[in-house]
């Protein structure tokens, strides 16, 4: 990244859109891949220029051409959604591959999804665990609800309740509402923990207050068993 996209990259922080597009477009008509997917970002969201979503595709384009992880993840999207056309997802489970090759853990969790699925691509739990696992190591707190679920079920892993706790706590300590009822069902079951109804209100009753459904109904029902007292 160059001194002159930190100082792009400055004005943009500030709140100057349109000096900072200008002094992006500069740089990335010199080919300068970060710049280009700056530029990309700006026309996709007419942000210090009229909106283009064509010409955002074109400059997101060549940064992915030279591999540029964010390039790669914001174009996997739009191909993904349909936003820029028809909805694409063979090229959008690519850009999310090449994407997650170069480290990006929001393109690992798309791709982890969609391999799940079956979507873009054969359908691969376990490639999907190994994408899911890496981005929650790297902190993305989706994938690690997502992968404590792949553990808890065996998914494309060994069944391991204990790593399952392990992967919801980190999610739903960072507010994660389906992490916490995760949290809660394994406390209320004794999955891989001991039972521990009133660990189970407390991890539901966040959930709860979250808008999670499910974990209003395990509220009610161990009210109802005379498990919990309010």
């Amino acid at each position: 990244m160059s001194r002159y996209f930190e100082m792009a990259a400055d004005l943009y922080q500030k709140g100057d859109k349109v000096s900072a597009f200008n002094a992006f477009l500069e740089l990335a008509l010199d080919g300068e891949a970060d710049a280009q997917a700056m530029v990309g970002y700006m026309l996709e969201n007419g942000e210090g220029c009229e909106q283009n979503l064509q010409e955002a595709i074109s400059w997101y384009e060549k940064a992915a051409d030279q591999g540029q992880p964010i390039a790669l993840f914001n174009l996997g999207q739009i191909y993904k959604t349909g936003k820029g056309g028809a909805v694409n997802e063979s090229a959008a489970f690519e850009c999310f591959v090449k994407a997650s090759r170069a480290g990006n853990p929001h393109a690992m969790f798309e791709a982890a999804r969609m391999a799940e699925a079956g979507a873009g691509c054969e359908k691969n739990v376990r490639r999907a665990a190994n994408w899911y696992e890496t981005a929650a190591t790297l902190g993305h707190v989706e994938a690690q609800n997502s992968i404590g679920a792949m553990y808890q079920e065996g998914q494309g892993v060994a069944q391991d309740y204990q790593k399952a706790r392990e992967w919801y706590e980190k999610a739903a300590e960072q507010g994660h509402p389906r992490a916490m009822y995760n949290l809660g069902m394994l406390y209320d079951k004794g999955w891989g923990v001991e039972q521990d109804h009133e660990k189970a209100l407390a991890w539901c009753r966040k959930a709860a207050h979250a808008g999670h459904e499910k974990a209003k109904e395990i509220i009610r029902r161990l009210q109802e068993e005379g498990k919990i007292v309010f």
